[in-house]
């Protein structure tokens, strides 16, 4: 070898230790176009593979509602297995097309964490012989056969130069988890023709596959080789159907709806497509294919029934005709391998992969079905109301109810799909035609029941139009807007709008929202729980402080309802509460029993009470005497309301004189005088200068006679019921018919000198035994005294007429003491009068005109005058009614008997409706004012007119 020869091969030498030092072997692989040439593309596989691609596109884009699900083998090692496997899928997939986009998994190559076969592309035979160019054919043969078959399919793109050969063939791709970072791979993808999908990371971080989309979606320039085999500088314009996988990770599965949340605002945030795709397999299954279902139940309640399912846009399942994985024979005989095994990872056999389906088919189905009739419903809501399209609008409305009915509600995606038609809703509560509201509003109720607390957020949307219908006119809407939002209270609470309805119930100008604002306001305090009130706590106080004082008496009710659940609920601030309030709220309250009388109405009871007539109120004061009685044991009481026990004689203590108004004296022409008012008391033992002959005063102080049960008095008459309708025999105790005339009676000469005493002897009604005369020989109490002497004379001047019974008392009584003037001890009797004086006092004005009707003397009658042709008298009134009652001031009885005026008038007015016909007679004032109670001290009054017959 020469010398220049022995150079040149040193030179050769030194260049191959420069170059391809680690290349052990190269050998010519086949151009794609060669290869497609070999195999082409039929026009029926094209069409499969586009309508694959164009679908696939539109769910990524959102334009297509159904799921996308990307299922088969976790790699192909056996072609024919595979073939049987899309047999099966297609047939499903044709069942299943209205819910899923089916693509086939077909996988040729698989990257390895360390070694292992990489797929049918490297190594078809499974003998590491990569065999390149013939894998590459068995894959274009299976992939033609799969499109021919009318199925997509889809692969990863592990390789940059591979896809030039099968790119044509497919409908998806994906970028696995360990090649997401890498750059190359990421400008592969945004010239790729198919929807590229990036797995997160093997250790669960997501951020580098959007940071892998963005990167994908943007040009980019890169080498590559072109379908001749040619090196090339290859320019992309981005591809726009890129989205994220979640394969879980170190950390572990991802599939949740707490990660889907997450990672759809990641996305959002950085500006590209939210949507993603999940695998069921890998990290979120720990490796267990046995767990595969249950993230494919999970994200089928996902899809159904929350928020996130929006945001899934597919699923990828690892699944083949036998469960589970295989190894490769060490000794290289692949006939020992199991048909339909996967060799890498484990898979779902098809009986489950079917079961997978069928629940994410029935999920999509539910979805899918809501918004296909939510967009029908919408469409027939979205128009203006008319005569010829409210109907349409109440129809509407009503299939939306019976959707909500359904359940609907409890997908997340419903609340946003509401709050698209919440105006038209607001805009049927406010129509003037009350059928269309009413459907409205019986919407809203019904949204309140089944969402509950999640109704707020529509709470917020359709509150104001409801709380307007509150205040119109109509009162037919007015309380159906308050059973609308009683029952929106009741079951969502909707605590944002307690300061909304506090405003309205103390500061709309509209009495009729203010009523309506505080029965609100009542369900708030009574339905929402303590944390929701508690922030709004001086908004409820204030409205309560408003509402109670408010000038609509509605709201006062309901106000002072609410205040009592709210001290209740709240006892810890009840007295910062009340130190707040005006005198005014604390009286409508009855916070200040002081004033409660001056600034309240009276109660009920108390108004019913000032109403009773008097004879009911006699009966109630002589119950009460009575219980007090049988309470004591007969005994009267002391000074302190302890019953006297000490045995004894005892000094009796004065007692103030009972007094009544002087009654008034109404004339025929309406003028009145009024008569002194008389000083009454009671006689006792002590009074008549007697003493009790027993060691125990009590027993010396014997009850006053008292009258017979069915005496026909002028009291019992005139406290019989008023339904009765007494004779003038019981009225004056005589028998008009049968008694004398008696022309001798001798009358006063003048006023001054008639003498009107009760006498203190037995009526011809009474027993003999209850006799006053018998009374005061004994020492007991004479039971009425009354008289009206000449002025200038003594107390014991005689009268006419008088009889010897009252003389022997009045003379056994010693002078000075009239009935006027026994006024200086007490008695049991006396004790209890003192509880009811001026019941009591009428009852001894009825029984001193009593006596003095049966003692007077008989004055002359003519024989043809009847009862009911009495003289008409001025009618006495006990106080200022007298005035208001002139037309029917006529009475049938002498004038001493009419200072019971009301008793009397009824009297009157039956004895004239049975006769017909009235006669008067004119009698002296001699003669009134010796039938006047109080004549002793009264003056004598004016003479009558004559009145005419009637």
């Amino acid at each position: 070898m020469s010398t220049e020869q022995t150079k040149n091969h040193r030179y050769v030498h030194a260049l191959n230790e420069l170059d391809d030092v680690n290349i052990s072997r190269i050998r010519p692989l086949i151009p794609p176009q060669i290869l497609m040439e070999d195999l082409p593309l039929t026009e029926s596989a094209a069409a499969a593979i586009l309508k694959g691609r164009q679908e696939a596109e539109a769910i990524i884009r959102g334009d297509d509602d159904r799921l996308l699900v990307i299922v088969g083998p976790c790699s192909i090692h056996n072609p024919a297995a595979a073939l049987e496997y899309a047999d099966n899928l297609r047939e499903y997939a044709e069942t299943a097309a209205e819910d899923l986009c089916i693509i086939m998994r077909v996988y040729f190559e698989k990257p390895r964490t360390t070694v292992g076969w990489k797929g049918l592309i490297n190594d078809p035979d499974l003998n590491n012989n990569y065999s390149i160019n013939k894998g590459l054919r068995k894959a274009r043969t299976l992939l033609l056969d799969i499109a021919e078959k009318g199925l997509p399919a889809g692969c990863e793109l592990l390789d940059t130069i591979s896809p030039q050969y099968i790119g044509d063939l497919i409908s998806w791709g994906a970028i696995g988890a360990r090649t997401t970072e890498s750059q190359v791979h990421r400008e592969l993808a945004s010239g790729m023709s198919v929807p590229i999908g990036f797995k997160n990371g093997t250790d669960g971080n997501a951020k580098i596959a959007v940071d892998a989309i963005k990167s994908s979606e943007s040009p980019h320039c890169f080498l590559s080789v072109t379908k001749q085999g040619l090196s090339a500088i290859v320019e992309t314009q981005g591809n726009k159907y890129c989205h994220v996988i979640l394969r879980g990770g170190a950390d572990g599965p991802n599939y949740e709806e707490s990660y889907v949340a997450k990672y759809t605002e990641q996305l959002a945030k950085a500006g590209v497509n939210p949507r993603l795709m999940i695998d069921c397999s890998h990290g979120n299954s720990s490796k267990d294919f046995r767990k595969q279902p249950i993230v494919a139940e999970s994200i089928a309640h996902q899809l159904s029934a929350t928020e996130t399912g929006k945001y899934i846009t597919g699923v990828m399942i690892e699944s083949n005709l036998v469960e589970g994985n295989q190894s490769i024979p060490k000794d290289g005989d692949l006939s020992k391998l199991v048909y339909g095994q996967s060799i890498t990872d484990a898979c779902v056999n098809w009986d489950d992969t079917v079961t997978m389906l069928d629940g994410l088919c029935e999920a999509c189905d539910k979805a899918s079905d809501f918004e296909t009739k939510f967009r029908t419903l919408l469409t027939k809501l979205d128009v203006v109301e008319g005569e010829e399209t409210w109907q349409q609008i109440d129809g509407a409305l009503k299939n939306l109810i019976s959707l909500v009915k359904a359940d609907v509600t409890k997908y997340d995606t419903f609340v946003p799909t509401m709050k698209q038609c919440a105006k038209f809703v607001n805009a049927s509560v406010l129509s003037e035609r009350t059928r269309l509201s009413a459907t409205a509003l019986s919407l809203v109720e019904e949204l309140a029941r089944q969402m509950e607390t999640r109704f707020q957020p529509l709470a917020d949307l359709l509150f104001p139009s409801v709380m307007k219908t509150c205040g119109r006119a109509n009162k037919v809407f007015v309380t159906r807007g308050v059973n609308c939002l009683t029952t929106v209270i009741t079951y969502a609470h909707i605590p944002d709008q307690i300061p909304q309805i506090c405003y309205a119930a103390h500061s709309d100008p509209s009495k009729t929202v203010r009523g309506s604002a505080t029965k609100l306001l009542m369900s708030i305090v009574s339905c929402c729980t303590v944390p929701e009130l508690t922030p709004h706590l001086a908004a409820v106080e204030k409205a309560i402080a408003s509402g109670v004082v408010d000038a609509n008496p509605d709201a006062r009710t309901t106000t002072r309802q609410t205040y009592e659940i709210f001290i209740k609920r709240f006892s810890n601030r009840v007295e910062q509460f009340h130190a707040g309030l005006s005198s005014t709220a604390k009286k409508y309250l009855k916070l200040d029993d002081k004033s409660a009388g001056a600034g309240r109405p009276q109660s009920q009871s108390a108004a019913s009470r000032q109403r009773l007539p008097l004879r009911d109120r006699i009966l109630a004061q002589r119950a009460n005497a009575k219980g007090a009685d049988a309470a004591n044991g007969g005994q009267p009481k002391s000074g302190d309301g302890a019953v006297a026990a000490a045995p004894g004689p005892q000094r009796p203590r004065p007692m103030r004189p009972m007094t009544r108004p002087g009654p008034t004296a109404v004339r025929r022409d309406g003028s009145c005088a009024v008569v002194a008012a008389v000083p009454l008391t009671i006689n006792d033992a002590a009074a008549a200068g007697t003493s009790p002959t027993t060691p125990n005063a009590t027993d010396a102080i014997p009850e006053p006679p008292a009258m017979p049960a069915k005496s026909n008095t002028l009291e019992n008459v005139l406290m019989s019921p008023r339904s009765s309708k007494p004779t003038l025999t019981q009225l004056f105790g005589e028998d008009t018919s049968t008694t004398p005339v008696s022309t001798d009676t001798e009358k006063p000469k003048d006023s001054a000198q008639a003498s009107a005493t009760p006498s203190c002897a037995p009526s011809p009604t009474e027993p003999k035994a209850d006799s006053a005369v018998e009374s005061a020989g004994e020492g007991k109490p004479c039971e009425s005294s009354t008289t009206a002497t000449p002025a200038g004379s003594g107390d014991e001047a005689p009268v006419r007429g008088e009889s010897k019974a009252v003389g022997a008392v009045r003379a056994k009584r010693g002078p000075g003491l009239s009935f006027s003037s026994l006024n200086t001890a007490t008695s049991g009797r006396q004790a209890r009068t003192a509880q009811a004086v001026r019941p009591q006092s009428r009852n001894i004005v009825s029984s001193r005109m009593e006596e003095a009707l049966r003692t007077r003397p008989a004055r002359a009658q003519r024989p043809s005058s009847s009862a009911s042709e009495l003289p008409n008298r001025m009618t006495l009134r006990s106080d200022s009614r007298a005035g208001s009652s002139r037309s029917r001031s006529v009475s049938s009885g002498p004038g001493y008997l009419r200072a019971t005026a009301s008793s009397a008038k009824r009297v009157a007015d039956s004895a004239n409706a049975t006769r017909g016909t009235k006669r008067r007679k004119r009698v002296s004032s001699s003669e009134d004012a010796a039938a006047l109670p109080s004549a002793k001290a009264a003056k004598p009054g004016p003479r009558r007119r004559s009145a005419s017959k009637q």
